[in-house]
């Protein structure tokens, strides 16, 4: 499980990064400028989605797949409207709903308890 977390860390991080910039250029896609602003917001709220996958906090898978999902529509209405890297974004971001959707909430080991000195 390890491997799929890291994956789907991986995965968001490299999505992320892809989204980071239009709040500069959007590719000559035209968007509005509130458009451009969120993209970039998904882009570090991704960022952060991962860290927090990997360090297995309880909120982490669920905003992973929260960011995969938001990116995964963002495509295909980029594919619909013949953006181009309509394509890659799909693909990465349906890798990290898969790879996100694999991974288990928390998965740390579990902590043995200390017994009380007496």
């Amino acid at each position: 499980m390890r491997t799929v977390r890291w994956a789907a860390a991986a995965a968001t991080i490299v999505m992320s990064l892809m989204n980071l910039p239009f709040v500069v250029d959007d590719g000559g896609a035209g968007l509005p400028a509130v458009v451009n602003w969120l993209v970039s917001l998904l882009g570090v709220v991704g960022i952060v989605s991962a860290i927090g996958l990997l360090r297995q906090a309880g909120w982490g898978r669920p905003a992973v797949l929260a960011v995969g999902a938001i990116n995964l529509i963002g495509a295909v209405v980029a594919l619909v409207a013949g953006m181009e890297g309509a394509i890659i974004g799909l693909l990465v971001s349906a890798g990290i709903v898969v790879l996100g959707s694999l991974t288990r909430s928390g998965d740390r080991a579990p902590v043995a308890a200390s017994s009380p000195s007496a």
